[in-house]
């Protein structure tokens, strides 16, 4: 009996006496041992399925958060993750001395590629745009998908506009470089609109609206522009502006 509550209590290592008679006593005493041993197996394939089962539901939460933070397609972070970052960093700002940017960018032409080659050929497009993204991103930059061809860009430290044009004019000039999308090779541009974390600009929604409304004054001048938003001209600094600065 001692033997078996100590198989309850799991001290599994636990054996009843087997004397040398080979009586009832004796036999029951093996049935108990062997009892141990099968409670033992048992338990610790209990305790490997657990942990495999727990393995399987760690890994499944990780891809939800993934599948809830990021873009399916390019891998990016999306809207939520992006508008979140933004408002944490607009409510350092009067903390921190250094400014932030966003960038709103918008590809040209993008729907030839998708009309001429088929969505299959655009998505290919947009993936090898966002790994160009991702290459010039700083630490501490954040770059999302919007949806369709509009990312959004957290520049989370630039101390003037015109630095921030330069940057903006670096990622336009990478864009331009020729894409393999299958047997295809394709040329495309951005417009860029750029808006900085300061003035009347005091929350995420006002400051990517105002980078989003540069961008369409850039696609009004042209194709492959970057303009600076401003609250009284609403963006009339084109790239010219990050050439004069050494951009």
């Amino acid at each position: 009996m001692r033997t078996i509550q100590d198989f309850a209590a799991l001290r599994f290592e636990a054996r009843a006496p087997v004397g040398p008679a080979g009586d009832i006593v004796d036999a029951v005493s093996a049935g108990v041992n062997f009892l141990g041993e099968e409670l033992e197996a048992s338990f610790h394939e209990i305790e490997r399925r657990v942990a495999d089962r727990t393995a399987e539901l760690a890994k499944a939460t990780r891809e939800l958060s993934r599948r809830a933070h990021h873009d399916e397609l390019t891998g990016l972070p999306n809207r939520t993750v992006f508008w979140d970052r933004l408002s944490h960093r607009l409510d350092l700002a009067d903390r921190r001395e250094i400014g932030f940017a966003v960038l709103f960018l918008d590809l040209d032409g993008f729907k030839t590629v998708n009309d001429t080659w088929g969505h299959g050929a655009g998505d290919q497009l947009l993936v090898h745009v966002a790994r160009r993204i991702r290459r010039q991103l700083r630490s501490g930059d954040t770059a999302a998908r919007l949806g369709g061809d509009e990312f959004v860009i957290l520049l989370d430290a630039v101390a003037t506009r015109e630095a921030a044009l330069v940057i903006a004019h670096r990622l336009n000039e990478a864009l331009r470089a020729p894409y393999e999308i299958g047997t295809h090779r394709h040329v495309t541009t951005s417009s860029v609109g750029v808006a900085m974390g300061v003035g009347n600009l005091p929350t995420a929604d006002a400051m990517v609206a105002a980078a989003d409304a540069a961008m369409y004054d850039a696609k009004r001048r042209g194709r492959g522009l970057c303009v600076l938003y401003d609250e009284d001209r609403h963006g009339r600094a084109p790239c010219a502006e990050a050439d004069a600065a050494g951009g």
